[in-house]
């Protein structure tokens, strides 16, 4: 099957409208993968394949349970680098309730210019 005859799972729709709505947000491309990014800063990856959708982000205060979740379920969460986390589901499982919602915010928080991150409230 062709990647652009790929669709977006349920969990890909959300993890997307959970990126737009920080503000300044735009989507779009990075190599094969879709970007968000506030201010041409990029702060959440997602891409895809036919069985398996993925996420790639940055944490700071969260490393320690990625850590944790890397080594109890090392076929869904990966860190890397400089706290690079890589998280890959099949496109009809979500990751754990409410997870996706704080690690994007922390990627923000990390990534985004400082000017904009202090104008922005933390999620409720």
């Amino acid at each position: 099957m062709a990647k652009e005859n790929l669709v977006e799972s349920k969990p890909m729709v959300a993890i997307r409208k959970l990126a737009l709505k920080y503000p300044e947000v735009e989507e779009g491309a990075s190599c094969v993968n879709r970007a968000f990014k506030a201010r041409k800063k990029a702060f959440v990856f997602m891409g895809m394949n036919e069985s398996t959708y993925n996420v790639r982000l940055k944490l700071g205060d969260s490393l320690e349970e990625a850590e944790q979740l890397a080594e109890e379920s090392p076929e869904n969460y990966s860190v890397g680098a400089h706290g690079w986390t890589l998280l890959t589901f099949p496109h009809k499982q979500n990751p754990p309730k409410g997870l996706m919602k704080r690690w994007i915010d922390e990627s923000f928080r990390l990534l985004a210019p400082k000017k904009l991150v202090d104008e922005t409230p933390p999620p409720k």
